[in-house]
């Protein structure tokens, strides 16, 4: 994902529903390691509802790119 590629946000069942968002960047301070030791990104900043949240990246779906 880049910098102003919309993302659909979906929310665990019986939460919100999804929402339309701009992604911002990654949040380079929620990190985990994967199997082999190596630090992954785990989430990112996105941009709805004019404010911005930190959101898991299994919870997004690039709808449209910015490109």
């Amino acid at each position: 994902m880049k910098l102003g590629d919309l993302v659909r946000v979906s929310f665990p069942r019986g939460y919100e529903k999804p929402v339309v968002g701009v992604f911002v960047r990654d949040d380079t301070i929620a990190i985990d390691q994967d199997k082999h030791g190596d630090l992954i990104i785990t989430r990112a900043f996105v941009l709805w509802g004019g404010e911005v949240y930190s959101t898991p990246l299994d919870q997004l779906e690039v709808i449209n790119e910015s490109r």
